[in-house]
C-alpha cells in the first residue's frame, strides 16, 4: 500500500505543533516496519537543508515554491502524477478532492478559527473557514487528536460516520543536550529554579494572562523564580517586559528537553488547543506541570495541576502553590507514567488501521 503524506507544514520556517505531529508520524510509521507500507512526503520545492532527508521515507517534491504550491492547491490544482493508494492531508492545506485522486484522510487539529475568532488574523479565518467548507463537501475520513475537536468537527457538519480520534505522542524528543542548557540557562542570567512555558509568542498561547499572573506571584514568591519563555515570535501584539520574565526564542530540542529536565514547574496555559503537545513533552522529561482545563492531552491526566486559563487569580495562586511545594517529585514521576502511554509508534499503527479500509 503506497501511502502519500502532505507534509507541507515542514516547509515552513516555523514548523509548530503541526510539523511536530508530522515527524512523530513518521518516526511511527518507521518504527511499524511493516512490508506492505511504502510512504512518500509530498512537498513543495526541497530547500537545501531539507528537513524530510533522513526520516526513511521518500519524499516526493514539487518544482514550486510553498507559497505558490499553496497558492495552487487554493485554486483546485491537483497532487502530481503519483500513483498513489491513500493520501493523508496533514492539515487543512492540501489540493481539492475530485475522481481523480485517491481515497483520502485529512488531520483536522482544532477548529479554533471558528470557536474564538479574535486569536485568529482576519485573513486566517478566511482561509480556514474556505479550505475546511472543502473537507466538508469532500468524502475524506477526519481524523482529530481529541474528542473536544472532534465534537466541534461533527457540531460544523461532518457526520460521526466519517470522523475517526487519534491522539498523538510524547516520545519524539532527543536526549537532554546539558551542556547547551547549561550555557543559555547561565546566558540568561538564570543559575537556580525557574518557571518555563514553551509555545509560539501568539495570542491564543494566552502568554499575556500569564507573564501578568506571574508578576503578580512573584511578589509572594520566597526567592526569585524567572518565567523563562521559550518559543518563536508568531504573529500579534509584542509581549511587554517584565520583572523576571525572560524570552529565550526558539531553540533547538535537545535544549529543549533540557529545560524541562531543569525546570522547577512547567506552566501551560493557552486559552484553545486542540491537543497539546508541550505539557506531555514536559511530562516525559519528569516536569511538574500546570496546565489549562482546556488543554486536551492532560484532560485524562492526575499527575499535573490545572487551572482556568481565563482567570489570572487562579493562575497566580498556582504560581504560588508550584513555588511553595518544593521538588513535586510524586508529580513528576506520576506525570513522566502518564506521558510514556503516549507513544508516536501507537499514533502510527493507528493511522495505518484507517488507511487500510480507504486503499
Amino acid at each position: 500500500m503506497k501511502v502519500g503524506i502532505l507534509s507541507e507544514q515542514l516547509r515552513q520556517e516555523i514548523p509548530g505543533g503541526i510539523g511536530t505531529y508530522l515527524k512523530g508520524l513518521f518516526a511511527g510509521l518507521v518504527a511499524l516496519e511493516n512490508p506492505d507500507l511504502d510512504l512518500v512526503a509530498l512537498t513543495s520545492r526541497a530547500p537545501k537543508d531539507d528537513p524530510l532527508v533522513g526520516e526513511g521515507i521518500d519524499v516526493a517534491a514539487s518544482r514550486f515554491g510553498h507559497r505558490l504550491q499553496m497558492a495552487l492547491w487554493d485554486r483546485g490544482c491537483t497532487l502530481p502524477a503519483i500513483d498513489l493508494d491513500v493520501l493523508h492531508r496533514s492539515s487543512l492545506a492540501g489540493p481539492t478532492s475530485n475522481k481523480s485522486m485517491p481515497p483520502c484522510s485529512v488531520m483536522v487539529h482544532d477548529l479554533g478559527w471558528r470557536e474564538v475568532p479574535a486569536l485568529t488574523t482576519s485573513r486566517g479565518v478566511r482561509w480556514h473557514e474556505a479550505a475546511f467548507q472543502k473537507v466538508v463537501k469532500s468524502s475524506a475520513v477526519v481524523v482529530t487528536p481529541s474528542d473536544s475537536v472532534a465534537k466541534a468537527v461533527e457540531e460544523a457538519g461532518i457526520s460521526p460516520e466519517r470522523l475517526r480520534i487519534i491522539g498523538e505522542g510524547s516520545d519524539h524528543m532527543p536526549p537532554a543536550n546539558h551542556e547547551a542548557t547549561t550555557r543559555l540557562l547561565e546566558h540568561s542570567g538564570i543559575t537556580g529554579r525557574f518557571f518555563l512555558t514553551v509555545s509560539t509568542l501568539e495570542p491564543r498561547k494566552n502568554l499575556r494572562r500569564l507573564i501578568h499572573a506571574y508578576s503578580e506571584a512573584r511578589l509572594a514568591f520566597s526567592e526569585p523564580l524567572p518565567l523563562l519563555i521559550v518559543g518563536p515570535q508568531g504573529w500579534g501584539p509584542t509581549l511587554e517586559p517584565a520583572d523576571g520574565v525572560i524570552f529565550a526564542g526558539r531553540q533547538p530540542d535537545e535544549i529543549l528537553a533540557g529545560l524541562y529536565e531543569r525546570a522547577s514547574c512547567f506552566v501551560y496555559v493557552p486559552i484553545l488547543e486542540g491537543f497539546g503537545l508541550p505539557p506531555l513533552e514536559a511530562m516525559a522529561h519528569g516536569a511538574a506541570v500546570i496546565v489549562s482545563t482546556t488543554t486536551p492531552s492532560t484532560q485524562a491526566c492526575e499527575a499535573c495541576w490545572k487551572v482556568d486559563a481565563t482567570d489570572q487569580a487562579a493562575i497566580r495562586e498556582m504560581l504560588i502553590k508550584a513555588e511553595l511545594s518544593g521538588s513535586l517529585e510524586d508529580l513528576r514521576q506520576q506525570g513522566r507514567a502518564f506521558a510514556g502511554q503516549h507513544r508516536w509508534v501507537d499514533v502510527a499503527q493507528a493511522h495505518l488501521d484507517i488507511w487500510k479500509t480507504l486503499a
